[in-house]
């Protein structure tokens, strides 16, 4: 898997959430203005790089378009309110496994073409006599495919056989898929499937990193680099004094990083690993209210593994974010004396990302590791 690392092809752009006519297509929505720079026109195919790559149609975000729901940003730098927003939608967003709304995609003008037959593999098991009629035509609309994406419907997941996409023909990097095109099953696992990572995988070694970064509010710690057959994970520190700035808070903070190597390899962030990805601590943990007081512990998976040639690695933190929520306090209720006391979960209330933007970049040389 070696792919070029070229930033001057494409734009930085973050995720904000769908559109509500979106749902259950592969869209994006973004200023005409940033259609414009990039040469895109209304229904043009773009590519995006995140976890994943994917593929999507692009149309016009409408200037007095709001959504009570959207998330609230809150930029600490001048870099991070620089970046473009786009709204992403929800089958374009489970493609591009970045896991969180507010994180960055790259994104640059593309093309695909009509498929005349699509290979897939069923989401959910099927019965014999359902794998011989099963078809595409509950598809809305068309949508953008590309290999390891999965489609699924609009409607009732239940109703609607959704599919991984495992291949197509003519020869392309992606597809336009509509409810006539021809299906073939398939039993294969797609392409870089979340659950096969690091499953039976073994660790050959550990790169010592020990790599710091620094602002008035946060300090970040990438620690070492775990080498497996067909993965890597970056283990990484963050203690920051800007989650706990008001009572009742938490937030675990989700780097967003890009990793290539001297040989033209971009290895990708797929998932988050251990703890669901990381641990968050408070002031337990580093003794009080100082300048630091709270503290992420987290691990990231990217893909391939590394290159058994290559003698230097290029780490570039793109943006640091910290999804803030406060809770509720918790007010005890009076019961009588013998009867069991029910714990029911307060609602999660005023959430808030707060983001620093980089870029802060390592170069690692593996040789002398």
């Amino acid at each position: 898997m070696r792919v070029q690392y070229a930033h001057t092809l494409s734009q930085y752009f973050r995720m904000q959430i769908p559109h509500p006519d979106d749902l259950g297509t592969t869209r994006i929505r973004m200023e005409k203005t940033h259609m414009q720079k990039l040469g895109i026109h209304e229904g043009d195919i773009v590519k995006m790089i995140g976890g994943r790559t994917t593929y999507a149609f692009c149309i016009t975000l409408d200037d007095d378009h709001y959504n009570p729901n959207e998330k609230n940003f809150v930029c600490l730098d001048e870099v991070s309110k620089n970046v473009p927003m786009i709204r992403v939608s929800d089958l374009t967003y489970s493609n591009l496994h970045n896991f969180h709304i507010g994180n960055l995609v790259e994104l640059q003008k593309s093309n695909a073409v009509k498929a005349s037959k699509v290979l897939v593999k069923p989401i959910y098991p099927i019965e014999p006599n359902e794998k011989e009629n099963f078809n595409l035509n509950w598809l809305y609309e068309q949508v953008i495919v590309s290999k390891g994406d999965r489609i699924i419907g609009r409607h009732d997941p239940k109703k609607t056989l959704g599919f991984f996409v495992i291949d197509a023909s003519p020869p392309s990097d992606a597809w336009i898929v509509d409810k006539n095109t021809p299906v073939e099953l398939s039993d294969k696992i797609p392409e870089n499937f979340i659950g096969m990572i690091t499953r039976g995988g073994n660790l050959n070694s550990v790169i010592p990193v020990v790599q710091k970064i620094k602002g008035n509010d946060f300090e970040a710690t990438i620690s070492a680099i775990e080498v497996y057959d067909n993965c890597m994970k970056i283990i990484m520190y963050v203690k920051d004094s800007i989650v706990h700035q008001e009572d009742q808070t938490s937030g675990l903070c989700t780097p967003t990083i890009r990793m290539w190597d001297d040989l033209g390899n971009h290895y990708m962030f797929n998932r988050y690993g251990a703890r669901s990805g990381g641990g968050q601590f408070g002031d337990s943990l580093w003794g009080g209210a100082n300048k630091h007081d709270n503290f992420s512990e987290i691990s990231l998976i990217v893909i391939p593994s590394l290159d058994k040639k290559a003698q230097e690695l290029n780490i570039s933190i793109e943006q640091l974010l910290w999804d803030i929520r406060k809770h509720p306090p918790h007010n005890p209720v009076p019961v009588k004396k013998g009867l069991p006391i029910v714990m029911t979960p307060g609602a999660r209330v005023d959430e808030k990302c707060a983001i620093h933007g980089g870029p802060w970049n390592f170069k690692i040389n593996i040789k002398e590791k």
